[in-house]
């Protein structure tokens, strides 16, 4: 009698390794499936707290607002979600600043500024209306065997799980890439950004704030209750020496570079930073492997954009499941994932170009080129349809039409 090859373990429909907000986001797209779907989270978010606030924030663009509205998750998030209605961005004290206004798109705001644990927690309580869906946290994944048929999959509480497609959504750092001998392209812009909580004197009038200083960008992102979130990024030696001053000198500093913005800022609540760096998987998808977020890329966050490209990710591949049962298809086979990678791919490149770019651009200092770059920005600010076409892509609202479950 010719013997089968059976994969070991319990079957389940898809294993998502990261139960952070990316991997929560594709449970959540895909909670009413009717897939049996497993998160292994190895240890529970925490906070880093700056004045009771997560000084983590994430930037959601207008098009994922949308998104988080159509997957259920928004019900959990309105009331903690700092809006931005405008946003302001200058060059040094060049007169070339620009403003853009959600009302110049025909939208009420541009996005929404939200603490990474509030977003956490709004996605976890999406999933809790699901039983098709289990959040393991804490659990680890301490082995994966890609197989023909599907993938076995240890954990480390000795449950043994096999599945047609297992999703990598576990960060810069991820495990499961390196375990499918994934390399990336990296690129460290040998910089720090710092974050926390401030205070300014004035409200900001959900206005966001961009200064871009020779040694980084500054932003003031509004949150609620009249606070603001700072993300300064800054060279590691620059950093250093921010991060050693007293909360007094800290804010003399930051006075000084953001002038009078809202009227100064008159607190400082604890600082944190991490490291700025750029990269992209060799590979986004492998037979039954999928790359969703910063296991598959990470960007410069001078934009912001870095968790939006991964919910856009986590809803394209979502679709993709959706759409390979509905014909029969195995989601884990490359056909189908080749489909997620093409969709994606555009997107990502188009806009870790652009962040380089503009990360390049501002770290020139001739003054001649100060002076082109001020008269760029100035022209922008007055192009009409150009700038409204810019404002669509950058906050998602074209891309977001597409992402419909």
């Amino acid at each position: 009698m010719k013997q089968q090859n059976v994969l070991q373990g319990e079957y389940v429909d898809l294993v998502i390794v990261g139960g952070g907000m990316v991997g929560l986001m594709l449970a959540a797209a895909l909670r009413h499936s009717g897939l049996h779907i497993v998160v292994i989270e190895r240890a529970a978010y925490q906070p880093m707290m700056s004045m009771g606030l997560d000084c983590r924030v994430s930037a959601i663009v207008q098009g994922n607002v949308n998104i988080l509205k159509s997957v259920g998750v928004w019900q959990y998030l309105q009331d903690k979600a700092g809006l931005m209605t405008s946003m302001r961005i200058w060059d040094g004290q060049e007169q070339g600043g620009i403003r853009f206004e959600a009302a110049e798109i025909g939208e009420d705001k541009l996005g929404i500024l939200v603490e990474n644990a509030a977003l956490i927690q709004a996605l976890q309580d999406t999933l809790k209306e699901s039983e098709n869906v289990e959040l393991l946290c804490p659990e680890s994944v301490t082995s994966v065997a890609w197989k023909r048929q599907g993938v076995e999959v240890s954990l480390e509480s000795g449950r043994e799980l096999n599945t047609p497609l297992i999703v990598g959504a576990d960060g810069a750092r991820s495990w499961l890439r390196q375990q499918a001998d994934i390399d990336v392209f990296s690129r460290d812009y040998k910089q720090k950004g710092i974050v926390a909580t401030v205070k300014p004197r004035f409200s900001h009038q959900n206005t966001a704030c961009q200064r871009f200083l020779h040694t980084g960008p500054l932003a003031l992102l509004p949150m609620k209750d009249d606070v603001c979130s700072i993300v300064w990024s800054a060279s590691n030696e620059r950093a250093n020496d921010l991060l050693g001053l007293s909360d007094e000198d800290f804010l003399d500093e930051l006075n000084l570079e953001v002038g009078a913005v809202f009227g100064g800022i008159v607190e400082v609540g604890k600082r944190a930073a991490f490291p700025l760096k750029a990269q992209l998987a060799r590979h986004i998808v492998r037979p039954r492997l999928a790359l969703i977020g910063d296991a598959a890329h990470s960007i410069h966050p001078l934009a912001g954009l870095g968790v939006n490209l991964g919910l856009r990710d986590a809803m394209v591949l979502a679709q993709e499941i959706v759409d390979a049962g509905k014909f029969e298809e195995g989601w884990g086979d490359m056909d189908v994932l080749t489909r997620y990678m093409k969709q994606r791919m555009p997107d990502v490149l188009m806009t870790m170009a652009s962040m380089e770019a503009l990360h390049r651009t501002f770290q020139v200092q001739l003054p001649a080129w100060i002076k082109l770059r001020g008269l760029g920005m100035k022209a922008l600010g007055n192009a009409g349809i150009i700038k409204q076409m810019l404002m669509k892509n950058s906050t998602g609202i074209q891309i977001e039409s597409n992402l419909q479950i």
